[in-house]
C-alpha cells in the first residue's frame, strides 16, 4: 500500500515504521531513479556516436581532429566532475524529486539546442553545461534512497538504481546508431532532448515525492564541522589510496564511452550493425562483472585483491584488442575487458566503507569519486591526441592500458587488511 502521507501531508512517524508502510512504491521510485540515469547516459555517450560522422564534423567545423573531437567528452566529463563535487548538495536543499525534475528539463532543452549547433564552440559549450546538470543526479538519487528505505535495505537499492549506468551505454549506443541512421545527427538530439521533456520529467516530477522536506542543515555532515571532515579525510592514507585507484577506473570508463564507436567502425570496419552489437555487449559483460565481484568480494573477502587484479586484467585486455588482427576477436576482448572492470565496482565501493570513517563517510565517497571523474576526464582529449598524432587507435588504447595497469598498484598496501 502506498504511504498515506502521500496524499494527506501527513507527518512522519518513526523511520522504520514509516519506510514499512510505503509497500511497493519505494521500488517504483528505485526503478524511476533507473530510467533517469540510463536516459541521462544517452545523452552523455551520443556524442562518441558522431565522432565518425563527416556531416557532423564539418557542420561544427572540426574537420578530421581526433583532439578536438575527444575535447567534447573531456569537457563534459570535467564539468560532471567539478559538478558532482560542489553542486551535490542541491538534492539536500531542494529534494529530490524537484532537482531530478530540474535536470531532466535543461537536459532536454540544452540537447534541443545542441542539435542546432552550428560551430565547434557551441557544441563544446552544451557539452560542458550537460556536465553540470548531470552532477548531482546521482548525489540526488542517494538522497531519494536514503529517505524512502531503512540502512538494511539501501545497499540493495543503490544496487539497482546504478546499474542505470551500464544499462545506459549498453541500450544507447545501438540506439544513437540507429537514430544517426534514420535522423542524421540533429535528428538524433532532438529525439533525446524529447525523451527527457516529453517523458523523463513527467515520469519524475507526477511520480516521485520527496518523503521529508529538504533541510538545509542536512548538509552538515552528521554534525561534524567541514573543516574538521576534511582534516580526517588528509590525514587518511588508504582513502587516498582508493581515490588514486579510481582515477584508471575513470580513465578506462570514460576513454570507452568516448572512443568505442569510432573505434569499431574506422579501426575495425564494422558496420552499423556490428558496431550496435559489438558498442553494447562490454555494457552487458560489465553488468554481469558488478555482480560477479560483489559475490567474490563477500564471499572471499578478498577485495583489495580483486580490484587490483581486475583493473589490471583490464588494461591488459585492451592491450590484447589493440594488437590482435582479427575485428571480431578484438571486439570480444574489448568487451571482456568491461567485465573485468565491472567486477571492481561493487568492491571499491564496499572497501570505501571500511577505510572512509563513518562520521565522513558521504563527503568521502563524493570528493574521491568528483577527483577520479576530474582526472578521468583528460582520457578522451589524451586518445584523441594519440590517435592524431599517430594515426593509430591502437596509441589512443594504450593509454587506457597504461593508466588501468599501472594505477592498479595503488592496491597493494590494502590487500593484508581489505
Amino acid at each position: 500500500m502506498a504511504d498515506s502521507s502521500l496524499t494527506t501531508g501527513a507527518p512522519a512517524v518513526s523511520e522504520t515504521g514509516q519506510i514499512a508502510r510505503t509497500g511497493v512504491y519505494r521500488w517504483m521510485v528505485v526503478i524511476i531513479l533507473l530510467v533517469a540515469v540510463a536516459t541521462a547516459f544517452f545523452d552523455r555517450i551520443n556524442i562518441a556516436v558522431l565522432f565518425t560522422n563527416a556531416d557532423f564534423k564539418q557542420s561544427i567545423g572540426v574537420g578530421d581532429n581526433p583532439t578536438m573531437l575527444g575535447l567534447l567528452m573531456t569537457g563534459f566529463v570535467f564539468a560532471y566532475g567539478f559538478s558532482a563535487l560542489i553542486l551535490s548538495v542541491t538534492s539536500d536543499l531542494f529534494g529530490p524529486r524537484r532537482t531530478l525534475s530540474a535536470i531532466a528539463l535543461i537536459l532536454g532543452v540544452v540537447m534541443a539546442i545542441m542539435g542546432g549547433s552550428t560551430s565547434y564552440a557551441m557544441m563544446l559549450a552544451g557539452r560542458i553545461m550537460i556536465g553540470l546538470t548531470e552532477g548531482p543526479q546521482f548525489g540526488s538519487a542517494n538522497v531519494a534512497v536514503k529517505q524512502w528505505f531503512p540502512a538494511e535495505e539501501r545497499g540493495r537499492a543503490t544496487a539497482v538504481w546504478s546499474i542505470g549506468a551500464p544499462i545506459g551505454s549498453m541500450v544507447g549506443f545501438p540506439l544513437i546508431i540507429m537514430l544517426v541512421a534514420a535522423y542524421g545527427w540533429r535528428g538524433s538530439f532532438y529525439v533525446l532532448a524529447g525523451l527527457n521533456i516529453l517523458v523523463v520529467l513527467p515520469i519524475v516530477w507526477f511520480l516521485v515525492r520527496d518523503k521529508e522536506k529538504p533541510d538545509p542543515k542536512s548538509i552538515a555532515t552528521d554534525d561534524l564541522p567541514i573543516r574538521e571532515a576534511i582534516r580526517i579525510l588528509v590525514r587518511n592514507k588508504l582513502f587516498w589510496l582508493l581515490a588514486l585507484y579510481d582515477c584508471g577506473a575513470m580513465i578506462f570508463l570514460w576513454g570507452l564511452n568516448s572512443w568505442l564507436p569510432a573505434y569499431l567502425q574506422t579501426a575495425r570496419h564494422f558496420d552499423i550493425k556490428q558496431s550496435s552489437f559489438f558498442s553494447s555487449l562490454p555494457f552487458l559483460l560489465m553488468i554481469g562483472g558488478y555482480f560477479l565481484g560483489g559475490w567474490l568480494g563477500d564471499k572471499w573477502r578478498i577485495k583489495a585483491w580483486l580490484c587490483m587484479l581486475g583493473l589490471a586484467a583490464t588494461g591488459l585486455l585492451v592491450y590484447a584488442a589493440s594488437i590482435v588482427e582479427n575485428p571480431v576477436v578484438s571486439a570480444v576482448l574489448v568487451a571482456l575487458s568491461a567485465g573485468a572492470w565491472g567486477t571492481t565496482v561493487p568492491t571499491l565501493f564496499a572497501m570505501g566503507t571500511e577505510v572512509i570513517p563513518p562520521k565522513v563517510t558521504a563527503m568521502g565517497f563524493g570528493i574521491y569519486a568528483g577527483l577520479a571523474n576530474i582526472v578521468g576526464a583528460i582520457s578522451p582529449v589524451l586518445m584523441g591526441y594519440a590517435i592524431g598524432r599517430s594515426g593509430d587507435y591502437a596509441a589512443g588504447l594504450l593509454v587506457i592500458t597504461l593508466a588501468c595497469v599501472i594505477l592498479s598498484f595503488s592496491m597493494i598496501p590494502l590487500l593484508r587488511r581489505h
